[in-house]
């Protein structure tokens, strides 16, 4: 309650009465056991409502599906919404009975996928620490997340620091269990601004350390095409508004 409204520059009073409202419109909701405020999926879902009146996921499917073909694992994108990162469009590679079915709802923690790993390293050290505490690196009632997630600062730093030369974030379960994922930043055509991150993800026992060049190369030449039919105008900041 204090962090947010020192954030919001209100009192305790009127930030009590705006978590009151956002929770009665089911838009935030209270942890039972930390008390703890966080936002709900009615937020982010009305963002992918948005963008798809836009046409944008109808753009970029093509480049997806044909990413996805080639590796034949789930592909996913997504785009930079103020201070995280917004689910826009996927494509399953996989074949029946062997695929890999993330969820295109749920939030993505920043400080523990590859798409979160990949947006950080390329922003300011000083603003990825922001952005992972802000997402709940390190505060009790975080996101679950994988075994070998990272949970302090110390962590984080040097992550970054290792993922910005390499060109892609590379997670291997710290998302979730049993799964690995690559992803690299779609940069706009216009000034080079990272707007969004295109990830490769599945089981371990497929995903292995011989396929991460292959699923590199794909990555990195598909994130070039994104570039190119990218608006120009700024999507993310009118996730935010929609939303």
């Amino acid at each position: 309650m204090s962090d947010i409204g020192a954030e919001l520059e209100l009192e305790n009073g009127p930030a009590h009465r705006v978590l009151a409202q956002l929770c009665e419109q089911r838009r935030a909701e209270q942890d039972k056991h930390t008390s703890q405020y966080r936002l709900t999926l009615k937020l982010s879902l009305l963002g992918q409502r948005y963008l798809h009146g836009l046409g944008l996921p109808g753009l970029v499917r093509p480049i997806l599906d044909e990413v996805a073909a080639q590796c034949r694992e789930p592909v996913r994108l997504t785009v930079v919404s103020e201070v995280t990162l917004a689910w826009l469009a996927s494509s399953q590679g996989a074949a029946p009975g062997l695929m890999y079915s993330p969820s295109m709802e749920s939030p993505i923690t920043l400080y523990a996928t590859a798409n979160g790993k990949v947006w950080l390293a390329s922003t300011p050290n000083d603003r990825a620490i922001e952005y992972a505490l802000g997402g709940g690196l390190g505060k009790a009632g975080a996101r679950a997340c994988g075994p070998k997630a990272i949970n302090s600062i110390e962590q984080l730093i040097p992550e970054s620091e290792l993922t910005r030369p390499r060109g892609h974030g590379h997670v291997v379960e710290e998302a979730e269990p049993g799964v690995a994922a690559l992803a690299v930043p779609v940069q706009s055509l216009t000034d080079g601004t990272v707007v969004g991150t295109m990830s490769i993800a599945g089981p371990l026992m497929r995903v292995q350390p011989e396929r991460y060049d292959d699923f590199y190369a794909l990555l990195k030449e598909a994130a070039s095409k994104l570039g190119a039919v990218w608006p120009r105008k700024s999507v993310g900041a009118n996730v935010s508004e929609a939303a």
